[in-house]
């Protein structure tokens, strides 16, 4: 019976030891004096995600979330609908920069304890009428733990046009905050603006635990593939037929490239000038689209729609065939990505978001 305890209490300790691990929470607290009775929500990511809420009471709230499973730390913010139905969006102070002004944060990250006391201020828009029922709001300083002090002291357009000096200071605060989230998931994001040597060298700073997470393992795995490229093939494609087919096609000069999907919007915007270049019959150039979108379905419907008569391709993300796409085509994801290649895989140009039309014909016009 005592060996049958003592076995119970070993188990018990495990099983609590494990489920330590797997969860943590974030405390939210605070007292804003002239914040209104109502609720306060709190959301991941982006506004539409909410993924929690308390009601505020005399400016008074708490809210603990539960984090379950081996999470990384992820982006926060907050929302606030008063009982007149008024939505006060909050943006938080910081000491990063933007173009050389102050800059305002509408994000903090998950760490352990959230704290916000003060006033909130009215955030007044120049150019921007604001209906009655929703309200740009800047919160107190807050106190937070160390993701979110080093996200406050990163400049916003720190990854913006990388150049020298830019790599430079990245790396300055690599050294200055070898723990960071923000950090890695900013080279995460622009992975393919980098060299593999410059990736490399920032990836060998970080420092302590975030070195075992999966975000700086899969980028650091992306990294070695990368600097591999020469011997890295294009994959095949799912063609509208349902059959693998090459991406390129040889007897063409120069490829244009355009990386889409059915849900996005400058994509579907952009297309009617890419049908206008491509009745031009340009003999040199071959227009491919590789679709990323996640319902071949709507994919076909989209293609219907639109009317696009050029070579249609689908991948699908989190494949060997996605990420071979993302390192030959340098393309972090962004859509629409549209980039000239030739038959040799050198990029002659690329456009990142919604094209002009005379963009778009400079662009094909590259050599």
């Amino acid at each position: 019976m005592r060996f049958i305890n003592i076995l119970l209490i070993i188990l018990l300790f495990f099983y609590s030891l494990s489920c330590s691990q797997k969860e943590h929470k974030t405390l939210i607290k605070g007292n804003i004096p002239n914040l209104p009775d109502g609720t306060l929500y709190l959301y991941k990511d982006e506004s539409g995600s909410r993924i929690d809420s308390t009601e505020t009471k005399n400016g008074v709230f708490q809210l603990v979330h539960q984090w379950r499973g081996n999470i990384e730390p992820v982006y926060l913010g907050l929302d606030h609908i008063d009982h007149k139905g008024v939505l006060r969006a909050f943006s938080f102070p910081t000491n990063a920069r933007y173009k050389g002004a102050g800059w305002e944060s509408q994000y903090f990250f998950s760490d352990s304890v959230i704290a916000i006391n003060g006033k909130l201020k009215d955030f007044v828009t120049k150019d921007l009428e604001l209906s009655e029922k929703y309200k740009l709001v800047t919160s107190p300083v807050i106190t937070a733990g160390r993701q979110t002090e080093a996200l406050y002291h990163i400049d916003r357009d720190l990854f913006d046009d990388i150049t020298p000096e830019k790599i430079n200071s990245i790396k300055e605060k690599i050294q200055q905050y070898p723990y960071s989230y923000h950090l890695l998931y900013q080279l995460e994001r622009n992975k393919n603006n980098f060299s593999v040597y410059h990736m490399k060298d920032f990836l060998n700073i970080f420092r302590g635990d975030i070195t075992q997470s999966s975000t700086y393992k899969k980028l650091f795995a992306y990294n070695e593939k990368r600097s591999d490229q020469k011997h890295l093939a294009l994959p095949l494609l799912e063609d509208v037929n349902g059959m693998k087919a090459k991406i390129l096609d040889s007897s063409y000069k120069k490829h244009l490239v355009i990386f889409w999907a059915g849900w996005c919007g400058p994509c579907r915007e952009e297309i009617p000038l890419l049908n206008k270049e491509h009745d031009k019959k340009n003999p040199l150039v071959e227009f491919v689209s590789i679709s990323i979108d996640t319902d071949k379905t709507l994919w076909k419907k989209a293609i219907q729609e639109e009317q696009m008569t050029w070579k249609q391709l689908i991948v699908s993300n989190g494949t060997p065939a996605y990420e071979d796409l993302q390192i030959h085509f340098k393309f972090n994801n962004a859509i629409p990505y549209t980039v000239l290649v030739d038959n040799n895989l050198k990029i002659l140009a690329f456009s990142v978001g919604l094209s002009s039309e005379k963009d778009l014909n400079k662009l094909i016009e590259t050599d």
